[in-house]
């Protein structure tokens, strides 16, 4: 019994640390990576024009610029986002002929903004044309900050 409850201790303690760890950075100008996840198996839908920003912050939104791109196998089905809990940030380029892929680098958080870094890289030319996207997707507690986009 003794050691579930310090246990419990250090976890609350860990967690407590944490996010007085973010709490400090927004306070005194430092910056302070952000957990993100990336959403797969989703495509722009090509009658909408891409947006201005890249931040998505409702679930009707999100639908009406994006569709799911569901493919067989184990991981086949489009990532799951809680829009009540989550808001996305959403990179959409120009269709291209040539193969082209947006990677997510890292997110921080400094003085009330997000600064999201991402790299394009860009392959062959192809015989088809694709719309690059990349989405991920972070915690609602991070949604009323500025989002600064930063590529490699």
């Amino acid at each position: 019994m003794k050691k579930i409850l310090l246990a419990i201790a250090m976890l609350s303690a860990m967690t407590a640390c944490t996010s007085n760890s973010t709490e400090a950075a927004k306070v005194n100008g430092e910056s302070s990576e952000v957990v993100f996840e990336v959403a797969r198996n989703y495509f722009f839908k090509n009658n909408q024009q891409i947006p201005s920003s890249p931040k998505i912050t409702t679930e009707e939104e999100f639908n009406r610029l994006f569709g799911m791109a569901t493919v067989m196998g184990k991981d086949g089905g489009p990532t799951s986002i809680d829009f009540t809990n989550q808001f996305v940030l959403a990179i959409v380029l120009p269709v291209t002929d040539m193969a082209t892929e947006i990677n997510p680098v890292k997110v921080e958080v400094k003085n009330g903004s997000l600064f999201y870094t991402y790299e394009v890289k860009t392959g062959e030319k192809q015989t088809y044309s694709i719309q690059p996207v990349s989405i991920i997707i972070l915690d609602k507690q991070y949604e009323d900050n500025e989002v600064k986009l930063i590529s490699d």
